[in-house]
């Protein structure tokens, strides 16, 4: 998630454990949080035979999260979501980034619940990963349409 500043902890506190004997609580407390941070991970386990989902955050071999039932949704799509970010430079200067994201969901019958699964960023490895959970989930593929 934050592996940038994980990685400058653990420096910072490898720095301060080797330096200064003084300050060895600190190192070991700054070398500690930035342990965490680098390796906390955050995903979805999709159970194919019980159709369960589960969406997790992780530490090290740890998943915590609960499993879902997916017996009400019928659909999978993919939707293709914009996303946006603006920020400002020191002078004042705005500016902004555009990502364009492809989303795997599931839909209920209506089409009005969706239940995240994963995001890509190419557009040729979600069709392929959109068939294979659809074929394993037994689930038909649609476009998304609200009604």
């Amino acid at each position: 998630m934050f592996i940038i500043i994980g990685i400058t902890l653990i420096v910072c506190g490898l720095i301060l454990l080797g330096t200064f004997d003084s300050r060895m609580k600190i190192g070991i407390t700054i070398l500690s949080f930035g342990l965490i941070i680098v390796f906390t991970r955050k995903g979805t386990i999709v159970d194919f035979n019980q159709r369960k989902i589960k969406h997790y955050v992780g530490l090290f071999f740890i998943k915590i999260g609960n499993y879902k039932t997916i017996e009400d949704y019928t659909f999978i799509s993919v939707l293709m979501i914009n996303q946006k970010s603006f920020g400002y430079s020191r002078t004042g200067v705005q500016f902004s980034e555009r990502k364009r994201i492809y989303r795997i969901c599931l839909l209920n019958k209506t089409h009005r619940n969706r239940l995240k699964i994963a995001d890509f960023k190419d557009e040729n490895n979600v069709h392929l990963e959109v068939q294979r959970i659809a074929k394993n989930l037994k689930l038909e593929y649609v476009n998304y349409s609200p009604t």
